[in-house]
Parts: C-alpha cells; sequence; structure tokens
C-alpha cells in the first residue's frame, strides 16, 4: 500500500472512531433527550459519514483510482462501504422509480413495472450527481458501484421475463411459452402421450429382442456345426478367424458355447487367422 493510501485509512479509521463514540454518546442519553433531538444527532452522525467518504477520497489528484475497489472486493473486506453502496443504491431506485420501489425487494418481483426498463436504464445511463439527488454526497466509487448493483438487478429481471416468454416445443407436438412447462407436462393430455409413448418401447423391445433370440438360436446352430468340423490337437480346438460372423447374435452364441465347453472338458480354443496369426479367446 502506498503512503497515501496509509494516510487516507488511518485517517478514516480515527474519524470513524470518533463518530462511534458520538454514537455511543447518543444511544447513552436516547432516553434523557427530546426525541427530536436524537433524531437529529442521528441524521448528522449519517451526513458526517458520508462527508467522511467523499472527502477523504477527493485529498489529492488520483486518489480515487488508487482507492479503487470492485464491488465483489468490498463485498468481501469492508462492510461498511458495501452497505453505503447498498443505501445509495435503494436511494437511487426510490429517486427514480417512486417511493413504491427498493432495491432490497423480493427478486421474485421486478424492480421495475413492466415497459419501463428501457426508460429506467436510461436514466441511470445518464445518471450525473446533482446537488439534492441521491448520489451528490457519495465518492464516486460507491455511485458507480451503486449503480452497478441496480443494473444488475435489471439485467436479472429481463432475463427472467425472457426466459419466461421464451418459445419451447415438447415432443409430443407441444409448443408454448417456457413459463407454462411445468403446466403443460402436467397435462392430461400429455400424460396420456407419455404412456403410449413408453408402451410403444417396450413393445419395440419386446420385438427387437424376439428377433435377437431367433438370431441368436440360428447362430448356436451354426457354431455348433463349426465346432464339429474343427480340428482338435492336443487339447486345442482351432477355429478359422474367418468362420466367426460379425453380429451381436454370434459373437454371443459362440462365448457361450466356448465357455460352456472349456468348463466340461477343458480343451482350449484357439483362433487361426487366414495369415496363420494364432490368438486365444478371450
Amino acid at each position: 500500500m502506498s503512503s497515501g493510501n496509509g494516510i487516507i485509512a488511518e485517517t478514516r479509521e480515527k474519524i470513524q472512531t470518533e463518530l462511534d463514540t458520538l454514537l455511543a454518546v447518543l444511544e447513552d442519553v436516547q432516553g434523557v433527550i427530546p426525541e427530536g433531538a436524537y433524531l437529529r444527532g442521528m441524521n448528522a452522525l449519517g451526513s458526517l459519514h458520508r462527508h467522511k467518504q467523499t472527502a477523504l477520497t477527493a485529498i489529492r489528484p488520483g486518489a480515487i483510482l488508487r482507492c479503487w475497489k470492485t464491488l465483489e472486493e468490498i463485498e468481501e473486506d469492508d462492510e461498511d462501504i458495501y452497505d453505503e453502496i447498498m443505501e445509495v443504491a435503494d436511494d437511487i431506485v426510490v429517486e427514480l422509480c417512486g417511493q413504491d420501489s427498493s432495491i432490497y425487494s423480493d427478486e421474485r418481483y421486478n424492480l421495475v413495472h413492466r415497459g419501463n426498463e428501457q426508460e429506467t436504464f436510461q436514466a441511470l445511463m445518464d445518471y450525473k450527481p446533482r446537488e439534492g439527488n441521491a448520489g451528490y454526497e457519495t465518492s464516486p466509487m460507491v455511485l458507480h458501484h451503486a449503480i452497478q448493483v441496480i443494473m444488475e438487478r435489471l439485467f436479472n429481471d429481463t432475463y427472467h421475463e425472457l426466459e419466461i416468454v421464451r418459445p419451447v416445443s415438447c415432443q409430443c407436438g407441444w409448443r408454448g411459452a417456457q413459463g407454462n412447462w411445468d403446466r403443460h407436462i402436467r397435462n392430461m393430455r400429455h400424460q396420456r402421450w407419455v404412456d403410449a409413448e413408453s408402451e410403444k418401447r417396450q413393445s419395440e423391445n419386446a420385438a427387437r429382442e424376439a428377433i435377437f433370440q431367433s438370431e441368436l438360436a440360428r447362430a448356436r446352430e451354426l457354431v455348433s456345426e463349426l465346432f464339429t468340423k474343427s480340428r482338435r490337437e492336443n487339447g486345442m480346438i482351432y477355429f478359422k478367424q474367418e468362420d466367426v460372423k460379425d453380429s451381436r447374435a454370434f459373437k454371443q452364441a459362440m462365448e457361450d458355447f466356448i465357455s460352456a465347453w472349456t468348463q466340461i472338458s477343458g480343451e482350449r480354443v484357439i483362433f487361426v487367422s487366414e495369415q496363420g496369426e494364432l490368438s486365444w479367446f478371450t
């Protein structure tokens, strides 16, 4: 950290200590002074805190950039500044969108009314600190991140809206908006289609299995014939590699036959290629 930044940080801590002392005093005397005096004191403390941020970041030219932190860094390292960013963001939202709006509102609901997004976005793009508005008494970094927070919320709201109306389709033939998907899959017509497709797949699987079993029976006959014709020497059975068919049924029949036969007789099976190369059955 540079010496300039060190002085600024040290001064900020000292001022904050004094502000905390004043806050403690106000809390101690809250019960013995008029409520109006207590509220004026609390408001003054809030103003002093904002003036502190503005003054310390403007002490020297370039100090703002040297002290600049990303929103993520501030959220992790400086709770006070992060709270100030959110307060300024909320004040700007109220300023631009009305008293009923708040940056703290439930994210299930849009920050601004549908149709006002572009106007609010443009107002944020053109936002300039002026005396009397929400961004006037804060630092440039806090104002920047406050507007960033609001724009992020606007983006998320808009993205959610687009996701709801995004067109989707189902294999059953239905077409509609993404927001209606859950209702569609619970629809009785869709459920009947699901049941029909399940029965259809089961029927197709049963038909394929019947065909395979027929092919497997024929393959077992072929393997048996090959075994009868094969050469045997010294506990070895030699199969010609070119006689092996490239089909799932034939390979299954060959594997079943060889496994059963070797357990019974103890003979080993060897495949012979056209080039005379030998390989064990695995």
